[in-house]
């Protein structure tokens, strides 16, 4: 029976198009589930999205729809994209499936059950962004990153799970089976936060149930909770999965979740599998370690220049950009330039180079000539040497020792550092054909055996070429499949016994370009035009200044009470076009207010934001909603209003003055 392996990517978040960072990890997903299969190894690959949670419920709400319907729109935008780029998942989970819903349901009454979920009162502070309730440790490093106006306080009935129960169990994981979470140094990181200088006793039980908002799981029994994020998400690879290929092999997620899926997501597995007699502060039992995923693999974010890709920041590269260029010179780059792990900076310029050099230039100029130079001296029949002289010699072992070192170095997902050496290895057959001069011995009538010799060894390693690389371009290879005169599919190769000097089975055929040379100042002359077509027209400046009102004397403006604020809540008011409905945070109340500032701010980018009230104004019904207060803002009464925002550290309740 074949080796099995389950390979799972995020399931991801319906509040946007992909972007370049979805696309790499499914991308990468499928090379590694490709390369699985021709390992011989029986593959599931699944992938999916994230459908429940604030974020979803809000955005809906702004548009008058249902987070289902928002869901229902989204979701599409991910699948057609994914079947676009030929990717080979076996699955696309969606956490609204009535399925994921009973195994959500079930999981969690039974860790009610073992007392491993229990039931209190939260108070402290939420990271509007993770969704999730923060330690004040990680409060402290969100505000070092200038994010702590993600931040808000919050005091609610939440279930939690005994994460702290977990913590002995959990670091034992990470030094007895270093490979759960690779890159390595990305174990080191999660080691940090579990026990932070090798101290115990931080882990703080997890909240994984909100009062707040409706659109989730239910509690069962306890609907007015429903089961939040993390506990939801993550129980898709359960929900899911297919009946036996448990655990998952690989689980790929961007470093930024590698905290939920290394800490959060085996504490799980572990009390669902955890028995009668298990002591939480003994041993790790080896049959627990057996039915958690073998390792989660954490890779960097692709980066514009120096900062992350955001749309706050208007420099997120969308696959349909890229995809312009082929689905092979998109994945080929992706593998080739990142090194999974670490972060990588994207630009077309660097883009369309590597494109150029290594497949239009490389691998696209090596096969052309070899297959026109088999064509043009020996009738397209692919020779057999009589004999092999020294570079002959030398360019075979080399090619028996990249096959071998591209399999070692796949086989452990550095696909970087494979690509690289079996790039290097082509290198060296261009300066095979140099040093021969193919076209010279065609003429002699005592080279004949050399020239064998040379187009052989040439056919050869684009033969083994296509096999390896197949996974990573399976149009190209395909196609220089062809070419070689090979029959059927280079996908259905297996790499298990392959041997570098099979026989050529017929002739080749018609050289094909695999990859056209891409005119790179037409592409970024086009690229900049675009952008500047799209780009917002500047605003107009005001032809007056507002006129100053009447004087007042300090007494009248000291009766004024400004105060910080923190918006916690905000929403779109029905039939009002201008009108959000915010609950804010004043330090020692919480009021409802209402902002005419709609044209400007949509309810998602008001969460989490300091601001200045007016807190002693009376009190004013609006569209039917009592408003106890007033925001200001900046404005020339004509252009729209920009919120006055307090720096992070000042808290809400400080007086304004």
């Amino acid at each position: 029976m074949s080796e099995r392996c389950y390979i799972t990517t995020p399931i991801y978040y319906v509040n946007d198009r992909p972007h370049i960072g979805h696309t790499y990890t499914t991308v990468l997903a499928d090379v590694m589930a490709r390369h699985r299969r021709m390992m011989g190894e029986e593959v599931y690959f699944l992938t999916g999205t994230d459908e429940h949670g604030q974020k979803i419920e809000k955005a809906a709400a702004a548009r008058g729809i249902t987070p289902l319907a928002l869901a229902d729109e989204v979701v599409p935008n991910f699948e057609n994209l994914w079947k676009r780029m030929g990717l080979t998942h076996d699955h696309f989970v969606r956490t609204t499936h009535a399925s994921h819903k009973a195994v959500v349901q079930a999981k969690f009454q039974q860790l009610l059950a073992s007392g491993d979920i229990f039931k209190a009162t939260y108070k402290g502070l939420y990271s509007v962004s993770d969704e999730a309730y923060v330690t004040e440790t990680q409060a402290k490093e969100m505000q070092a990153q200038g994010l702590a106006h993600q931040l808000i306080e919050l005091e609610e009935e939440s279930y939690f799970f005994r994460l702290s129960a977990y913590e002995n169990w959990l670091i034992q994981l990470y030094e007895k089976y270093p490979e759960f979470v690779q890159p390595e140094f990305r174990l080191n990181e999660v080691r940090q936060f579990v026990a932070p200088g090798g101290a115990r006793g931080n882990l703080q039980d997890l909240s994984i149930s909100r009062t707040s908002i409706t659109w989730g799981i239910p509690v069962p029994g306890d609907e007015k909770h429903v089961v939040y994020v993390w506990f939801d998400a993550l129980l898709n690879y359960l929900s899911a999965g297919r009946e036996g290929f448990w655990p998952p092999t690989f689980q790929l997620v961007g470093k930024d979740i590698l905290r939920f899926h290394a800490v959060y997501w085996p504490a799980f597995l572990m009390a669902m599998h955890r028995q009668d007699g298990d002591d939480l502060q003994g041993e790790l039992p080896a049959r627990i370690r057996a039915l958690l995923p073998r390792t989660i693999l954490a890779h960097g974010w692709w980066l514009m220049g120096e900062d992350k890709m955001s749309k706050s920041k208007g420099n997120v590269v969308r696959p349909d950009q890229l995809l312009a260029f082929g689905n092979d010179a998109v994945r080929f780059f992706f593998m080739r330039d990142m090194t999974v792990g670490l972060d990588r900076s994207f630009s077309f310029e660097g883009f369309m180079d590597r494109l150029n050099a290594d497949l239009a230039n490389g691998l696209g100029n090596l096969a052309s000539r070899t297959l026109s130079m088999i064509a043009r001296y020996r009738e397209g029949r692919v020779p057999v040497p009589a004999v092999l002289d020294a570079a002959d010699q030398e360019v075979l072992d080399a090619g028996r020792a990249a096959v071998a070192a591209y399999l070692e170095k796949a086989a452990a997902n550095d696909f970087h550092a494979a690509l690289e050496g079996l790039w290097a290895y082509l290198r060296q057959l261009d300066g095979y054909i140099v040093k021969a001069e193919p076209w010279k011995l065609a003429k002699r009538e005592d080279a004949q055996d050399k020239l064998d010799a040379v187009l052989c060894q040439l056919w050869r390693a684009l033969r083994a070429t296509a096999v390896l690389v197949s996974p990573v371009m399976p149009g190209m290879a395909q196609l220089l499949w062809k070419g070689l005169g090979l029959p059927g599919e280079v996908a259905a190769q297996r790499f298990a016994g392959f041997d570098f000097e099979a026989p050529a089975p017929g002739p080749v055929g018609a050289p094909e370009p695999l990859f056209q040379r891409i005119d790179k100042e037409a592409v970024m002359t086009e690229l900049d035009n675009k952008a500047a077509a799209e780009a917002p027209a500047p605003a107009e400046q005001p032809l007056d200044v507002p006129p100053l009102r009447e004087v007042i004397d300090y007494d009248t403006f000291a009766r004024t009470d400004l105060r910080v604020g923190l918006v916690l809540d905000a929403e779109a008011v029905p039939k009002s076009k201008k009108l959000i409905k915010m609950t804010v945070d004043l330090g020692f109340e919480k009021r409802t207010i209402l902002g005419g500032i709609a044209a400007a701010y949509t309810p998602e980018e008001l969460v989490g934001r300091r601001v200045v009230v007016v807190a002693n104004l009376a009190p004013r019904a609006l569209m039917g909603i009592e408003s106890h207060g007033m925001l200001l803002a900046a404005s020339d009464n004509a252009s729209k209003p920009y919120l006055i925002a307090p720096p992070d550290d000042a808290r809400p309740g400080f007086i304004v003055k």
